[in-house]
């Protein structure tokens, strides 16, 4: 998929496929490329006004928290014998 950060429509289509990665790109660009503001800025007031985009953006935050806890519980579930393993082969 190709992505027109001048193209309100096209910031939003990419949007939806990868919200969670997507907005931080955004994030990104608005720093970065300042240029872009009014069409980054104009797909946002988009996706919030969409009840259909805001359910997605939502669902995209519940997983990333969700696989955040998920990755804390699982670092925290490696065993002493696998942590010295790692120990030795780093050192």
């Amino acid at each position: 998929m190709q992505l027109d950060l001048n193209s309100v429509d096209s910031i939003v289509a990419w949007w939806q496929v990868f919200p969670e990665r997507h907005d931080s790109y955004l994030d990104y660009k608005l720093r970065a490329s300042p240029e872009f503001s009014r069409s980054i800025n104009a797909a946002r007031r988009r996706i919030a006004a969409s009840p259909e985009l805001r359910a997605l953006r939502r669902r995209s935050i519940e997983q990333r928290r969700s696989s955040k806890t998920w990755d804390t519980e699982q670092d925290g579930a490696v065993s002493a014998p696998e942590s010295r393993f790692s120990e030795f082969a780093m050192g």
